[in-house]
């Protein structure tokens, strides 16, 4: 089964720079994209169906919607940047449709570039943005781009289908929409989806949508009956039922506790 991160989508300049040890991620992907530096020890990356090893000072990149799987045993220790694609757009534009034909790279002679965006606080949007930028320029000059593959059955068609959800997913939008759109009969895209990630459409997309909501609530976007409405639910009781099964908790003590936390801080 793969997992979609729901928290990785759909955010303006959203980062997040986190170590690991002793860490396992089962096979996912995410619309953001990604990159895992070694600072000691030795990485192994699952990506698109072929394993890599990245050895110390070396770093993988993940694009948006690779899948992929995590596997790093301790003592070794990663540094994991995933970064929402606005901070690089010309970047995007250049590897539309396409990948690096060898993900891995050799940072040995720039430790001190990956040390600096280590540094840098998360709201520093502008830093951030320009080391991103010369990193990926860096990677851009020692690998050629391919054209991306189809690497298992149905996820070319799961692709089509995350991009008519995220392009369409506030409106009143039904599987048989997309299956009309996509020219796929609507029962083969159902398993498709039931087979990859383990849920049905509806509730894929019900996901999709609170995701939307939480981040309009943590920015605090309107009342809860109007953020309903934004992110396509067509009533209040739907959107609280689907909140609560999918977060735990209801919108309103979701907001609560996000408001309670920014005071705090």
């Amino acid at each position: 089964m793969i997992i979609y991160q729901f928290e990785n989508i759909g955010n303006a300049y959203d980062y997040k720079n986190n170590h690991h040890s002793d860490w396992f991620v089962p096979t996912h992907l995410h619309e953001y994209s990604e990159f895992i530096f070694t600072k000691k020890g030795v990485f192994h990356m699952l990506l698109d169906g072929k394993e890599y090893i990245v050895p110390k000072n070396h770093l993988i990149f993940i694009g948006p919607n690779q899948l992929h799987e995590c596997r790093c045993n301790a003592p070794s220790v990663v540094m994991c940047v995933v970064f929402s694609n606005d901070f690089v757009p010309f970047f995007h534009s250049i590897i539309k449709e396409k990948k690096f034909e060898n993900p891995v790279f050799d940072f040995s002679d720039s430790t001190e570039l990956i040390a600096k965006l280590d540094s840098t606080s998360s709201d520093k949007i502008l830093k951030i943005s320009g080391l991103l930028n010369i990193i990926l320029d860096k990677m851009l000059e020692n690998c050629s781009l391919i054209p991306k593959n189809k690497v298992m059955p149905n996820m070319g068609i799961f692709y089509l289908i995350i991009n008519y959800i995220s392009n369409n997913f506030t409106e009143d939008i039904h599987l048989s929409d997309i299956a009309r759109n996509l020219g796929y009969h609507e029962k083969y895209l159902s398993s498709a989806i039931k087979s990859l990630t383990g849920v049905n459409f509806r509730t894929f997309l019900a996901m999709y949508r609170v995701n939307y909501a939480k981040t309009l609530i943590i920015n605090n976007q309107g009342p809860i009956s109007e953020i309903a409405t934004k992110c396509g639910f067509s009533s209040i009781n739907t959107f609280n039922r689907m909140f609560l099964k999918i977060t735990g908790v209801t919108p309103s003590v979701f907001k609560r506790e996000k408001t309670k936390s920014k005071k705090i801080h």
